[in-house]
């Protein structure tokens, strides 16, 4: 019997996803049961000589090759595979520590949950800018163990769901977010609102690498600017709110006054100007969800 089904879903990016498989290679003898199911949403099967690498060291994986883009979709075709009692997601630009899995399930278990999720610490390459570390822009917020989470402060690049639930839902990811992501928060809001409880657990650490191409002021605004998209359709039960539009004013004019202030202080002053751009950007996200805008970035060539 399986305990768990880790599910990984991969695009170009074939060295990532070797770096991840290693990991969960060597994770703590007393993980519990567990199958690996890699889905790669390329077409070239870009992520294969990766799977035989690790196969040929001693990895079992299976492997399914997703040739229709979207990110929702590959997620789906990963849970066709699975048979475990729960469904654990990590991203091919993480890796596990040793002890990932254990306490992500032991404390979900334990606990009685439905699921629980885990913290995503930043690795940075060689030349990250220094004040983007030292600024903390990278870092994600940390909750104790067992504190019950808002589906704003779920996400699928470190969670455990209990399969049953998932199976339950249509989809269970909608595929309208295919290439805009949010596929996740919306998944983990519809179960929330049926009642169903999810926990954090601080311990199950997994660590997210950022490329050079990941720290640049332009991909960390975009990011914002997506993310707050995200929690304005959240707020909003997840469609564009009719007769909306006159409420934007004060979205766009706070998204200028941030905007113009970060661009002003980011010379002299980069922590506290990209702060303020930053919250520009978050801003101009809120904006765009209450006029009905859309932005895909899932439609480039990579998942960066």
């Amino acid at each position: 019997m399986i305990d768990v089904s880790v599910c990984i879903c991969t695009f170009r990016r074939p060295a990532g996803v070797l770096r991840l498989l290693r990991s969960l290679r060597s994770l703590d003898p007393s993980t519990p049961r567990h199958e690996i199911i890699v889905v790669d949403n390329e077409a070239g099967s870009t992520a294969e000589p990766s799977i035989r690498q690790v196969r040929a060291e001693g990895l079992e994986v299976q492997y399914v090759v997703e040739p229709v883009r979207g990110i929702a979709r590959a997620r789906n075709r990963s849970l066709e595979r699975a048979t475990g009692e729960y469904v654990a997601f990590i991203d091919d630009d993480e890796e596990a520590a040793p002890r990932w899995l254990v306490d992500l399930w032991g404390e979900v278990v334990r606990a009685g949950a439905d699921g629980g999720v885990g913290p995503v610490i930043p690795r940075f390459s060689d030349g990250a800018p220094r004040w983007l570390i030292e600024g903390g822009f990278c870092e994600r917020p940390r909750t104790a163990t067992g504190t019950i989470l808002r589906a704003k402060e779920t996400r699928t690049g470190n969670a455990l769901i209990r399969r049953r639930l998932l199976m339950a839902l249509p989809g269970p990811f909608d595929e309208r977010y295919n290439f805009s992501g949010g596929e996740d928060s919306d998944l983990f809001a519809r179960l929330i609102d049926g009642g169903h409880r999810f926990i954090a657990v601080d311990s199950a650490i997994v660590y997210e690498h950022l490329t050079p191409a990941r720290t640049t002021v332009r991909w960390l605004l975009r990011r914002r600017f997506l993310g707050s998209m995200g929690a304005a359709r959240l707020d909003s039960a997840g469609a564009p709110v009719r007769g909306a539009r006159w409420r934007s004013a004060r979205p766009l004019a706070a998204a200028v006054a941030w905007g113009a202030l970060g661009l002003l202080l980011f010379p002299a002053l980069r922590v506290h100007g990209f702060d303020r751009l930053s919250r520009g950007a978050q801003q101009l996200g809120r904006f765009a969800f209450l006029n009905g805008l859309s932005y895909r970035p899932y439609l480039d060539d990579s998942w960066r």
